[in-house]
């Protein structure tokens, strides 16, 4: 028997990049024939890796080195239970070709595609031997070879971390792909490998190889090259001459881009020479293939061979090789005169998936979105963190994996992504909410990332719920959480997640698990320079000159930026509505306040409709009056009487100015201020005419304040420092029931003696406000100041 050291000889002159994978399935070979591992055959080793990375080819070398005959089997052919008798049964093929071949190699290609009940089989065979006769495959070795789909575990780092360790990494390895499933027919999840299948390889040996880069791929074509070559001189009478061999393999190896791999190059290399030749070369008594000066000159400052191959796949960058003829007395000279880079003639969509798989550039930086200046400042800090990788080697810690931005709809999350994607100098794909509740699709994903890395994968909208089975649930988390996990961290080489949800907490808590997507960031509504932005958009159509962008800005607030951008189109159909040439600042205030409260409504539907008018003037004045005494603060924007479909008249508010976090005198003074409005009404038109339901939202915001306070700030006195609303839902829902009533009730009696008070005090004044909003329908904040507070 051949020393180990003859085999890894052999097999290297056969086999390209996969030296760790040649002298590990070298201790495997030395074996056979010395020490049994198994009752049923000789020997039994797994080959695993991407696709086209050797695998098949270093099986069909061990029955060539072993001086064995070989069959191989294509186990695609063996998808179904009805399949068994034709391969293992009494006349079946592996049955007839081991009696005539009983210390054979057989090849099990791609086992994964086998049905279940035939790996089990095969897997009975390795333990225990044939049924009818054990020592019928005692003298057999059996190999077996399957794709990773995964690339997780064909990656470089993954690979020599197996090899480190094997006896420790071998045993998780097959526990990790026993969960690896695909669709079925009908689309239920199936598990690749039968269970007892993976017992049986688990006890033998497992080789894994990498996916070849692009140096093995250039020395494989000139291999193949050059065989190919002195194939045809041996049956050619003209003569075959490669000038330059190295240089011109890289050409032909890059005219395959984007999709090299070496099974390719193998089958259309030799083809692709002998059509030319044959062609070209026909006459001429000798043939010789050559680069022109200037596609010398182009590969010698193509690229650094450091890159692999997610440089061509990421990108999909095509080359195309143009050649020349030129022709002499006795020999015709092939010239690679030229490569270019083309786009690439993109095949019709072979995956349903197709579009979602596809990775982007942004064109966006944090200089293109408007506003957010505190967001920009910590997603820039996040990627100084991604791009220091001496800082992580410092703390010895690994890259964050993932990035939460939340906010309201329309706040511009999407376009931080995208600007971050740039500002980041990565490439990213995108699922949209929908896509989450694809777990194939998920799989997919990460697969394409672990290729095209380092990406980002953004995961839009991750709080969505949809409907699973009948029921209204979250995005399913469990292969989300898994890709995550097991996404690569390397400086150079990561997968970044990043994520965007509308409401915190509605975003499944396994995915802000540590080591996930654990850091957040808040994007608030749009700010005033992210308003300001949207103005002068709008001011650069045709306007008339004069126009206040900062009052435009004002009424802006609270409009998302899908509202916003809606803006200038409607505005300037408005104008084209009216016969002007160009925008005028009451034609883009109107716009403004029919999308923030609806279409202005025509007098006839209303029954009274000058009366009514002159009620809403009180009312709305009361509001405007009792907030500038009470909540001086918050900013008013406008007071109008100008019915709209959301409002027959409002006071409305800049949103910048309005506080979330509210003390009990604020509280208080709301309650009053929502209240003023019915008081002033009644007191003007008398109780049997001013009390209406205009007052409808005023009293349930006053309501609401009120039972808040109560039951859930602990504000009350009588409830001091309870959150009875928590102890209601928890404990009893009669748990203080009395008690909050009276005291929610007590709160509003104590708002309607504030407002009261507030509406005889300034009752000139808001006679005053409301006879000039019966006039001009509209009273602005600054004016509005100036009339009540001088």
């Amino acid at each position: 028997m051949s020393s180990v050291n003859s085999f890894e000889r052999y097999a290297k002159k056969e086999i390209v990049g996969q030296e760790r994978a040649i002298a590990f399935l070298s201790l495997a070979v030395e074996r056979v024939g010395r020490v049994r591992l198994f009752d049923g055959v000789e020997g039994a080793i797994a080959l695993a890796g991407p696709p086209a990375c050797g695998k098949n080819f270093a099986a069909v070398i061990v029955g060539r080195y072993l001086q064995r005959e070989t069959l191989i089997l294509h186990m695609g052919e063996y998808a179904y239970a009805d399949d068994i008798e034709r391969l293992v049964g009494k006349h079946g093929v592996l049955e007839r070709w081991i009696n005539e071949h009983p210390n054979g190699v057989v090849v099990f290609e791609e086992i994964e595609k086998a049905d279940h009940s035939i790996q089990r089989a095969i897997a009975a065979i390795v333990s225990d031997g044939a049924p009818d006769d054990q020592r019928r495959y005692r003298q057999a070795l059996f190999l077996f070879t399957f794709t990773l789909g995964d690339p997780s575990w064909y990656e470089r780092s993954f690979v020599d971390a197996f090899y480190d360790n094997p006896l420790l990494r071998q045993g998780k390895f097959y526990e990790d792909i026993s969960k690896v499933a695909a669709p079925d027919e009908v689309g239920n999840m199936v598990a690749l490998f039968d269970a007892e299948l993976l017992n049986v390889l688990s006890e033998g040996d497992l080789t894994l190889f990498y996916l070849l880069d692009l140096k093995a791929l250039w020395s494989i074509t000139e291999r193949i090259m050059n065989r190919t070559v002195a194939q045809l001189n041996s049956v050619s009478l003209t003569e075959i001459e490669i000038r330059d061999p190295k240089e011109v393999a890289l050409a032909l190896l890059l005219g395959f881009s984007p999709y090299l791999n070496a099974k390719r190059i193998a089958h259309k290399l030799p083809a692709l020479l002998t059509d030319r030749l044959s062609l070209q070369c026909q006459r001429a008594g000798k043939c010789i293939i050559a680069l022109s000066p200037k596609a010398r000159r182009w590969l010698s400052g193509f690229f650094d061979l450091s890159f692999d191959l997610k440089y061509f796949i990421k990108f999909e960058r095509h080359f195309e090789l143009t050649w020349k003829t030129r022709e002499g007395k006795r020999e015709t000279t092939l010239l690679i005169d030229a490569l270019k880079e083309i786009e690439p003639q993109r095949p019709e969509q072979r995956s349903a998936y197709a579009d979602r798989l596809s990775i982007r550039a942004s064109h966006i930086g944090f200089g293109d979105v408007a506003g957010q200046i505190r967001v920009k400042k910590e997603l820039r800090s996040i990627i100084k963190v991604l791009q220091n990788e001496k800082g992580l080697k410092h703390f010895r810690i690994t890259l964050p994996k993932g990035l939460l931005l939340y906010g309201p709809e329309g706040v511009g999350k999407t376009m931080l992504v995208k600007a971050f994607a740039k500002e980041a100098g990565l490439p990213y794909i995108y699922l949209r909410s929908v896509d989450l509740f694809d777990e194939v699709l998920i799989q997919e994903v990460y697969s394409r990332a672990r290729i095209a890395a380092p990406v980002i994968v953004v995961l839009e909208g991750v709080d969505t719920k949809g409907v699973i089975e009948g029921n209204y649930t979250h995005i399913p988390t469990g292969t989300l959480c898994d890709m995550i996990d097991r996404a690569p961290a390397e400086p150079d080489n990561y997968i970044f997640t990043i994520a965007t949800a509308r409401d915190l907490q509605e975003v499944p808590e396994d995915l802000t698990h540590p080591g996930r997507i654990d850091q957040s960031v808040e994007v608030p509504e749009l700010d005033r320079e992210a308003r300001r932005f949207f103005a002068e958009k709008i001011l650069e159509k045709p306007h008339e000159e004069g126009i206040d962008i900062d009052r435009i800005t004002r009424y802006m607030s609270g409009m998302n930026g899908y509202e916003l951008e809606r803006i200038a189109k409607e505005a300037a159909l408005d104008a084209l509505r009216a016969g002007k040439e160009k925008l005028s600042e009451e034609i883009v205030i109107d716009r403004i306040n029919t999308i923030k409260y609806g279409h202005k409504l025509e007098k006839k539907r209303f029954k009274n409709f000058e009366e009514d008018l002159k009620k809403s003037a009180w009312h709305e004045a009361a509001h405007a009056v009792a907030s500038l005494r009470l909540l001086p603060d918050v900013e008013i924007e406008q007071v109008t009487v100008i019915p709209r479909s959301e409002a027959l008249g409002l006071v409305s508010y800049m949103e910048d100015a309005i506080e979330t976090n509210m003390s009990k005198e604020e509280i208080e003074a709301n309650i009053a201020v929502l209240l003023a409005g019915r008081l002033a009404t009644i007191k003007k038109f008398g109780k049997e005419k001013g009390l209406e339901t205009g007052a409808y939202n005023d009293l349930q915001e006053a309501s609401l304040y009120a039972y808040s306070a109560v039951a859930q700030f602990g504000m009350d006195e009588e409830l001091f420092n309870l959150h009875v609303e928590i102890l209601l839902q928890n404990v009893s829902h009669t748990l203080f029931k009395e008690t909050i009533e009276s005291r929610v009730r007590a709160w509003i009696d104590k708002g309607t003696k504030r407002a009261e008070e507030i509406v005889e005090t300034e009752w000139k004044t808001i006679e005053r406000i409301a006879k000039k909003l019966l006039k001009e329908e509209v009273i602005e904040g600054d004016q509005l100041k100036k009339l009540v507070l001088g």
